[in-house]
């Protein structure tokens, strides 16, 4: 059934740029961890997420070390997921019962159709450590400094409105003003690609940061920057990141979320990592605004 479920997940990714408009418009939803809970927040503001997290509903869940079917036992108002103007909203979650030890770190869930099974799987799933080094820097630096002052010119880099200096880098960007990093680096399996390579770089110019996933191949950088804001998550270094294959062919989704207690509050991500380049399918925080200072 492994081509069920990646014509389900072609279905539900068919307008990626709508992935953050309308939370679970289309059966997409992340999966967090709350207590000894594993529920979805719903979050959607029209009836268009609410109905796929009724009682007896049927989903995918993809997590750090594989995937299996999970059901809605029950539906619970608790708060944790949204804020707003520094304060808790009270929400509805969907509380997932499934077998969790298939899983390991809950990341997303794609809504199936009830009759949906899951079996002769050649789903890949590789838990991705970090692989910065010298030789990367070497081969790839040039080429992504180069790409964030090209970017600067043409009015991609958002700075900070306080930022001072920015004026004064786009009346003369020069190379020299851009301090880059590279903060994360893996080698999920990408068909088309000799040498497949994921990055999370941070660029800063003046006083304004610049995060984004790419990829790359060889020390040839493919497509554009896909943004991480910031807003969600302030250090790249808390985000453990494994990659998903459904079909096992080198079709990977590349997968980011968070453990333990980050500073901001967790957070779950989904890249589409082709040979055209990279896009975004989900971005998520929970309680993300409800810190002091943030």
């Amino acid at each position: 059934m492994h081509r069920l479920v990646l014509l389900l997940l072609a279905a539900a990714l068919a307008s990626p740029s709508a992935a953050q408009d309308e939370y679970g418009s289309r059966g997409l939803f992340p999966v967090y961890q709350s207590g000894n809970q594993w529920l979805i927040f719903d979050k959607s503001h029209t009836s268009g997420g609410a109905k796929d997290l009724l009682p007896g509903s049927k989903f995918l869940i993809v997590g750090s070390v594989g995937a299996d079917l999970f059901v809605v036992g029950r539906a619970s108002a608790t708060y944790g997921g949204l804020c707003r103007n520094k304060k808790p909203v009270k929400l509805h979650a969907a509380l997932l019962k499934g077998p969790r030890s298939a899983v390991g770190d809950p990341v997303i869930a794609i809504k199936v159709p009830d009759h949906f099974q899951l079996k002769g799987s050649r789903a890949r799933y590789d838990a991705l450590d970090n692989a910065v080094d010298e030789p990367l820097y070497a081969l790839l630096g040039p080429t992504l400094t180069s790409l964030v002052l090209e970017e600067g010119k043409a009015g991609a880099y958002r700075f900070r409105p306080d930022d001072a200096g920015a004026a004064a880098f786009l009346a003369d960007p020069k190379a020299e003003k851009i301090a880059m990093k590279i903060d994360f680096a893996a080698h999920p399996p990408v068909a088309g690609l000799a040498a497949p390579t994921a990055l999370v770089t941070d660029a800063q110019i003046s006083y304004s940061h610049r995060r984004c996933l790419r990829l790359a191949d060889g020390g040839r950088v493919i497509g554009r920057c896909v943004e991480m804001p910031h807003e969600l998550m302030s250090e790249t270094a808390q985000l453990r990141f494994v990659a998903y294959d459904p079909g096992g062919k080198g079709n990977p989704f590349l997968l980011a979320y968070t453990r333990g207690e980050p500073l901001w509050g967790h957070e779950r991500w989904g890249f589409i990592l082709r040979e055209s380049g990279a896009r975004l399918f989900l971005r998520d925080a929970m309680d993300p605004r409800c810190r002091e200072g943030f």
